[in-house]
């Protein structure tokens, strides 16, 4: 007996380190999951469309790439404000819940937010028929919006928040590719069309991915036992969802207004084919910011448990919980850079005029991810407030910068336009996070009696 206690008396460490190693590896192993169903996801969505973006361009489409990227840009804003916040809001509820909470929990949050996306939609959606309607609407944009309206509709139904909070984001990125292969296919049928059939079938392709996408995130709750129960939504929780959302909607809204007013400006003052240059490139700087963007999605449920285990996050605590994102964004701007370098070497097409721009706003990509990096940090103390009044001032400025540029520098104004953005609210969120943490160090500590 003595032999036995001393051997279990001598082991037990040992013993619980040997039962905790499967779990890490079980998280290791999900997260790498996650991040690279999201990466897969986004190549097969986003890289349709890339794809197809590419022939058009060689085949010197740019009045319709040119029409395709402008109307879809502000449409993917119109889902984005439909979301109200919920992919960073309700996963931050749902991550915060008992490992073992109750689905009726999980669904009371989600019904709670999806009264605030509905209410969003209808006045989106509204917006979008008056648009159309104006008698200066030009056909192509009348028939694509009057057809999109449904998938607006539609998307305030999306799972995305509940999926990552359940660290299933992995999923909600690969359903996510539906609503983008249908508008690249629906581009490729469209290159010969009129333009009032172009937009329709644009349009309606549009709805019809977003309503595929919504069906299929409910099918993999169903699938996983997670599927939906109904539970009244109350005031409290609609107002605490409206609240949440629509200040962190101010976060990221300003950041997302830049790209819709630098197309304007484009298109005002540049012409046809400089905004389909533009868009061209822009596309994948926004593709390499995305895939670091997942990275960063994906540790945002840990990074919501580090918040509440302390009173402060500081700077060095967020940059930390994100190297991945951060050696990410750096290899991808690199990469970006020698892409373009070989791109020179093939003048036909026009792609050396592409690689040009695109070489100068590789940058922008280490400068974007290390706000939104920051940006994640202030979320996951839920600092909504801060953060939006920081991105809002930054995106002014940063629009300010490229109408004043477009002059003397042409479409490289928009490049010095977005990094005065990126530069200026990351440093002003870093003297935000000093103070915060100056504060909480000059925080009397009161000890028990």
């Amino acid at each position: 007996m003595g032999a036995r206690g001393f051997r279990l008396g001598n082991s037990k460490e040992p013993v619980r380190e040997h039962a905790q190693a499967p779990e890490a590896a079980r998280k290791q192993w999900r997260r790498v999951a996650n991040v690279g169903l999201l990466v897969g996801g986004y190549g097969i969505g986003q890289g349709a469309i890339f794809a197809v973006q590419t022939w058009l361009f060689a085949q010197g489409k740019f009045d319709l790439l040119s029409a395709f990227g402008t109307h879809f840009s502000f449409l993917m804003l119109g889902i984005f404000v439909i979301d109200a916040g919920s992919t960073t809001t309700l996963a931050r509820q749902v991550a915060r819940l008992p490992a073992d909470g109750s689905r009726t929990a999980i669904w009371r949050l989600f019904w709670d937010t999806a009264v605030v996306r509905l209410s969003t939609a209808v006045v989106m959606a509204a917006g979008a028929l008056m648009v159309a309607l104006l008698p200066i609407s030009d056909p192509l944009s009348r028939t694509y919006l009057l057809a999109s309206v449904p998938g607006l509709l539609i998307w305030s139904a999306n799972a995305v928040g509940m999926l990552d909070g359940l660290k299933l984001s992995g999923l909600s990125g690969l359903t996510g590719a539906i609503a983008f292969a249908t508008s690249a296919f629906a581009l490729a049928l469209t290159a010969d069309a009129s333009p009032e059939t172009a937009g329709f079938v644009l349009g309606a392709a549009f709805s019809l991915g977003h309503a595929v996408t919504v069906l299929a995130q409910w099918i993999v709750l169903i699938r996983l036992g997670r599927g939906p129960r109904w539970s009244r939504p109350c005031r409290e929780g609609v107002v605490r969802s409206a609240r949440d959302g629509f200040a962190l909607l101010l976060q990221f809204i300003p950041g997302q207004l830049i790209l819709r007013a630098q197309l304007l400006l484009s298109a005002t003052f540049l012409g046809t084919e400089a905004t389909a240059l533009f868009i061209y490139a822009k596309q994948i700087v926004v593709a390499m910011t995305m895939l670091v963007g997942f990275v960063t999605r994906v540790d945002f449920p840990a990074l919501v448990e580090r918040a509440a285990a302390c009173e402060h996050l500081g700077l060095s605590a967020i940059l930390r919980s994100q190297v991945t994102s951060i050696v990410s964004a750096v290899t991808l701007a690199l990469g970006t850079l020698l892409a373009c370098l070989a791109a020179l070497t093939v003048p036909q097409y026009g792609f050396s005029n592409a690689a040009h721009l695109l070489a100068a706003y590789s940058p922008s990509i280490v400068t974007i991810s290390a706000l939104l990096i920051m940006i994640q940090g202030m979320a996951a103390m839920a600092d909504y407030a801060a953060s939006a009044k920081i991105v809002a001032v930054s995106t002014l400025v940063g629009i300010a910068v490229s109408y004043a540029m477009i002059g003397p520098c042409g479409i490289y104004a928009f490049v010095i336009g977005e990094m005065s953005f990126h530069l200026l609210g990351s440093a002003l969120m870093y003297l935000h996070l000093r103070r915060r943490a100056f504060a909480a160090a000059a925080k009397p500590v009161h000890h028990p009696a």
